[in-house]
C-alpha cells in the first residue's frame, strides 16, 4: 500500500497522481498533521532565479519579468487542489516536473509574485496517495487503533488475520 509523509490535510486519489485507479486509494481527509515538520514550507527566490531555473530546462520559453504572470499558469488541478499541470509559455508540463524543478515538497503549492521576488508556498510532503504517516500518528495519539487508521486511509478495505496451513 502506498504512503507518504504528510498530505497537507487531504490525501489524493491514486488516479490523479499515477494515472491508475485503485478503489482503496481514494482521497480522504487527513487531520492532525499540523505538527509535521514539513506540513507547510515557503520557498522564496528572485524572479531572475525563477526564470533562470525554467530556462535551464526549457530554453525556448519566452518568459521574462514583464510577461511572467501571463506565461506561467496553472493548467490543471486535482480535486484536492494539487497541481497536475502547469503551462510554461504554452508548453504543458506535469505538476510533478515543476515540483522537481524547484525542489518543492509536494504538488500542493501556490505561487505568489511580490515585487522582484517569487514565493512558492507548499502544503504537505510527498505524493499524497495512501496513508499519511503524520496523519496516522495524530490519529493514534487520539486513540485510534491500527485497524481504524488503515480503514480510514485505505477506503473499503477489511483488516483481518491470515491463517497459514
Amino acid at each position: 500500500p502506498l504512503f507518504h509523509s504528510t498530505s497537507g490535510g487531504k490525501t489524493e486519489d491514486a488516479e490523479a497522481v499515477f494515472a491508475v485507479a485503485h478503489p482503496y486509494l481514494k482521497s480522504v481527509d487527513s487531520p492532525l498533521e499540523e505538527s509535521a515538520p514539513k506540513y507547510k514550507e515557503s520557498k522564496s527566490m528572485t524572479l531572475n532565479d525563477f526564470i533562470k531555473t525554467i530556462k535551464n530546462i526549457y530554453p525556448k520559453a519566452n518568459i521574462n519579468k514583464e510577461n511572467l504572470k501571463d506565461k506561467i499558469k496553472v493548467a490543471e488541478k486535482s480535486e484536492t487542489g494539487r497541481i497536475k499541470k502547469v503551462s510554461i509559455d504554452n508548453e504543458i508540463i506535469e505538476g510533478s516536473k515543476f515540483r522537481q524543478m524547484f525542489g518543492l515538497n509536494s504538488t500542493n503549492f501556490k505561487i505568489n509574485l511580490s515585487g522582484e521576488n517569487i514565493n512558492i508556498e507548499t502544503l504537505g510532503y510527498g505524493h499524497g496517495v495512501g496513508m499519511s504517516q503524520w496523519g496516522a500518528n495524530g490519529m493514534a495519539k487520539q486513540g485510534s487503533d491500527y485497524k481504524q487508521i488503515l480503514k480510514h486511509y485505505y477506503t473499503g478495505v477489511d483488516v483481518s488475520n491470515l491463517r497459514w496451513s
